[in-house]
């Protein structure tokens, strides 16, 4: 997933001005969730149905984290600029920066190993499993129409592109959407659109599968307007002082439920989608609470987690792209002849993998990323020259 600013420019009014490292926590433990369920599945482990192998495949919750924490921090940049003459270009150009860079080179790195290494993947990159769907940040829109994982090449994994698709498509619609509404109203279509979620999410499984339902933009659309319900509350200080209290018991809750579900009930698994949600939005505003002195402060903000959410968008990229290497030459070309293929080859394979993709993602941002963003400072939501106290990109990922 990408990283988003925890940041606002300092000229900006309102709360936003802050920065939250709860939030920078979160994205870490989000990252994690995602690496380790990615990689623990492997070998056939995880294969038969049971408990464990359920809760271990639970790291789409990290997903969840992700679109609620995009519409928390996305729909608050967007309020405190709204009165900005530059509030469109400056929007667009300062999330093109973040993110197109380390897509698109990605995308042509898939296609090089296509043209030279691979040239035989092409004739199955084509049609329905087009690499024309990545180009266009319109893979999860293929896929929903597929029904299937659309076809990747044979060195570069691109499925859990889907997710980027799904933010890039939030992006060019709400900013026109809270730019033409009232707060008041944005509050009333957030609540709406929340509400609607579980019956959206029921309507593409119905009409285009269960896979559209969970890869489609309108089927993720409720957990994105949580997010920016948080926001809008989180600026209205009598009301976020009303849910304050209430947002640890809410996560304790639908964690357990959602830990039930996932392990010994899975009768409850239409429930799965709606608890997702309420625990990512109670587990972003608990970050964004920051109670001082508490372990969950603590454990939020920590130094491996708040690394980990620097990193984020990097490690989310990486480690799911290189899979095809790391199955060819970590594990079938290493571990499994050293190790075989029980648990304590996963857990060699899961740590190998992991460093690797942390130590790539740190090389990206140093080497690439960082230089690339630190032009994100021509593109001021202000008319005003910048000022010096303007965050660095290091600060704001």
């Amino acid at each position: 997933m990408t990283a988003h600013d925890p940041t606002l420019h300092p000229d900006h009014p309102g709360p936003s001005r802050r920065h939250l490292p709860g939030l920078d926590g979160i994205r870490g433990l989000a990252i994690l969730m995602v690496m380790l369920s990615h990689f623990i599945v492997v070998g056939g482990n995880l294969a038969a149905p049971s408990a464990f192998s359920r809760l271990m495949k639970s790291g789409y919750l990290g997903v969840d984290l992700f679109f609620v924490l995009s519409g928390f921090l996305i729909t608050g940049i967007l309020m405190d600029s709204k009165a900005s003459p530059n509030y469109f270009r400056a929007f667009y150009m300062r999330r093109s920066l973040r993110i197109f860079p380390l897509y698109y080179a990605l995308l042509a790195l898939a296609w090089m190993s296509v043209v030279f290494i691979t040239p035989g993947d092409r004739a199955g990159l084509a049609g329905q499993d087009s690499m024309a769907w990545f180009w266009l940040y319109a893979s999860n829109i293929g896929m929903a129409f597929k029904g299937n994982w659309l076809a990747s090449p044979t060195w570069v994994g691109l499925g859990h592109f889907w997710s980027l698709a799904v933010e890039e498509q939030f992006y060019l619609a709400w900013p026109l959407l809270v730019f033409v509404t009232t707060r008041k109203r944005l509050e009333r279509i957030c609540i709406v659109l929340v509400v609607i979620s579980p019956l959206v999410s029921l309507a593409l499984i119905h009409w285009l599968g269960q896979l559209a339902s969970y890869v489609s933009t309108p089927g993720r659309v409720g957990v994105l307007a949580a997010g920016a319900w948080l926001a809008i509350l989180w600026r209205k200080p009598g009301a976020w002082d009303r849910l304050k209290p209430g947002l640890a018991p809410i996560a304790l809750g639908s964690g357990v439920l959602l830990l039930a579900e996932r392990t010994f009930l899975p009768v409850l698994s239409f429930l799965e989608p709606s608890l997702a949600l309420v625990l990512g939005a109670a587990c972003v505003g608990l970050a964004a609470s920051g109670a001082g002195g508490s372990s969950r402060r603590f454990f939020l903000e920590s130094p491996v987690l708040r690394w980990l959410g620097k990193y984020s968008y990097g490690i989310y990229v990486y480690h799911h792209a290189l899979k095809p290497v790391w199955i060819h030459f970590l594990w079938d070309g290493w571990i499994v002849r050293v190790l075989g293929t029980g648990w304590p080859a996963t857990v060699c394979y899961t740590a190998v993998a992991t460093a690797v993709s942390l130590l790539l993602a740190w090389l990206s941002w140093v080497c690439f990323e960082g230089p690339v963003l630190a032009l994100k400072s021509r593109f001021d939501y202000s008319s005003r020259p910048l000022p010096a106290a303007e965050p660095s990109p290091s600060s704001a990922n």
